[in-house]
């Protein structure tokens, strides 16, 4: 390793040689914009199945529709405003909704450099600052996601900023502080309305402490300043939840997530849960009803809930403690080794135990959180992987220092005991960025992405004649392409599937090859053989291995039947 490059991001010394940390900053920050951009020209061939959610929300506002989905069945309850508002404002620049989700979070995946850097600098300085920061622009799961259109990259991003002013009101403890963090974890909860959790929590550790502290006045009211933040950026979704369901309410997500649990934990898969339907033909499964009936029909006491978050997190306790320790996606198992050693290799001071806590409570109820899921998905960790980048540039950086200290054992060349620790540090920090590119394509979150065929299928209907069209599918992909609003074909047998469908008259259903079995029971039969049905005419077949293949039959004279 060269000496300019030793001097700039690890000589205790010089500082940052050359460059100062606003350079420094603003140079990573256009850096990781470039890598997200060119992921996206490369790897956005098709809206993400979330993406197609939100996109559609955006479209459905600036028509006047109302905040609806592409499932046409009343009030989005279960995403966050924030990012569809935004997808809205930004697609009348750029005239398309895809377009704007996908600039919107490479903005904001550019834009995680900066919190990210400044936590770490406060917590160890700037030399990990620097590690901290090649981490955050260089990490194939960081640039993948802010290529989507998935809503995980602007609620990081948020999310960091929210702990970076609260740890500057813990540290400097000025009312303006407290603020910016209430006015931020707003913002992250109407990305994501699970902030809400992380800000109550923190606004009771503030009040709790507040008589035990020498600055008890400061600590009062700072944590009442960020209730009161919070709650004036929250207050217009809380308003909007409320009125929708006729009853005081900070989220409806929990209520969608308690039903299909409770189905889940009474012994169906997760897709009978979902997409379930009774011999009645009545939809059962949680995403076969609006989001209100759900919301409105959920019933549960305190003890339900301990016991619904006990149930799931027995559940899930395995798969995310394997995602963070073992999942080759984030860099693990040596990321995991470093935000290890970075967390217990040095001794914690009083300063570092209130900083350090901030990042330790917020992961510890991020896990929390995740327990509650009726199942996991790889985005779901990555509140967690902010914190763990934190801890492994901290780790990366003692074994700089251990490699220093032991080539310094046996050489007075300063130079030679100077590259040696920092080709260690960087060489573990490059292990970690390999890793998780060679087990990236390997997800399916990523590989939704790659599915151009299913933006050609429902470009193809979009062009086709007739009025509004309602599109059966497994996912939203080409209904969305098709300007269409959407019904998800039922988990059933065939036989009352059929029943089903003659019911909803769709205008088309769409079919995939190598659908999962777990997913329909009778989709790849169906695939193979055709729909059993005189009224299901094929009228699209097209893609070939390894891009997928995908089948479109028309429902003669279908008019869809509205709820």
């Amino acid at each position: 390793m060269n000496e300019p490059l030793n001097d700039l991001l690890d000589s205790r010394a010089s500082g940052w040689g050359r460059l100062s940390s606003r350079t420094f900053i603003v140079v990573a920050v256009i850096v990781a914009a470039l890598l997200r951009i060119a992921w996206a020209v490369r790897h956005g061939l098709a809206i993400d199945q979330d993406g197609a959610e939100y996109c559609r929300i955006a479209q459905n506002l600036l028509s006047g529709r109302g905040y609806v989905g592409i499932f046409d069945n009343g009030p989005q309850l279960n995403y966050g405003p924030l990012y569809p508002l935004m997808i809205a404002g930004v697609s009348v620049v750029l005239r398309s909704t895809e377009s704007a989700a996908r600039a919107i979070s490479i903005v904001f995946g550019a834009a995680l450099v900066v919190p990210m850097f400044k936590i770490a600098e406060r917590l160890y300085g700037r030399r990990v600052a620097g590690a901290v920061t090649a981490l955050v622009v260089f990490h194939p799961a960081l640039i993948a996601l802010a290529a989507s259109t998935y809503a995980e990259g602007p609620y990081l991003t948020l999310l960091m900023w929210a702990l970076l002013w609260l740890m500057k009101w813990v540290t400097d403890r000025r009312i303006g502080a407290s603020i910016a963090a209430g006015a931020l974890f707003g913002l992250a909860y109407l990305v994501r309305t699970e902030a809400f959790v992380l800000a109550g929590a923190f606004v009771a550790a503030g009040l709790v402490a507040a008589p035990f502290v020498r600055d008890r006045r400061a600590t009062l009211i700072g944590a009442l300043a960020l209730a009161a933040t919070f709650a004036v950026v929250a207050a217009p979704y809380v308003a909007f939840l409320t009125r929708s369901t006729g009853r005081f309410r900070i989220e409806g997500k929990g209520a969608i997530v308690y039903e299909w649990s409770q189905r889940i934990n009474a012994g169906m898969t997760d897709q009978e849960a979902g997409r379930g339907i009774g011999a009645d033909l009545s939809d059962q499964g949680v995403y076969m009803k609006p989001n209100l009936e759900v919301v409105n029909s959920a019933s549960y006491t305190p003890r339900d809930l301990l016991v619904f978050l006990l149930k799931n997190a027995r559940r899930n306790i395995g798969v995310i403690h394997e995602t963070i320790v073992d999942e080759a996606a984030l860099g693990s198992p040596i990321l995991f080794a470093l935000a290890v050693l970075g967390l217990f290799r040095a001794a914690w001071d009083r300063r570092r135990i209130a900083l350090e806590g901030i990042l330790v409570a917020t992961g510890g109820m991020v896990v929390l959180i995740l327990f509650s899921a009726p199942e996991f998905y790889f985005r779901f960790i990555y509140p967690l992987l902010g914190l763990l980048l934190i801890w492994a540039g901290k780790g990366a950086d003692e074994l700089r220092e251990w490699g220093r200290v032991t080539v310094a054992s046996f050489s007075h060349n300063e130079r030679l005991v100077r590259t040696g620790g920092a080709c260690l540090k960087w060489a573990s920090i490059g292990l970690v960025l390999v890793i998780s590119l060679r087990a990236l394509p390997g997800l399916f979150q990523f590989q939704e992405s790659l599915l151009g065929e299913r933006a050609r299928a429902g470009r193809w209907l979009a062009a086709q004649q007739g009025g509004r069209k309602w599109v059966m599918d497994t996912g939203v992909q080409v209904a969305y392409y098709a300007g269409g609003d959407m019904i998800y074909l039922p988990y059933a047998t065939s036989d009352l599937a059929l029943r089903y469908i003659a019911k909803r008259q769709p205008s088309f259903i769409v079919l995939h090859s190598g659908t999962n079995p777990l997913s329909l029971p009778y989709a790849n039969q169906w695939f193979d053989s055709g729909i059993p049905d005189r009224r299901a005419v094929l009228v699209y077949d097209r893609g070939t291995p390894p891009q997928e293949r995908i089948e479109i039959y028309r429902w003669v004279d279908g008019t869809h039947t509205a709820l």
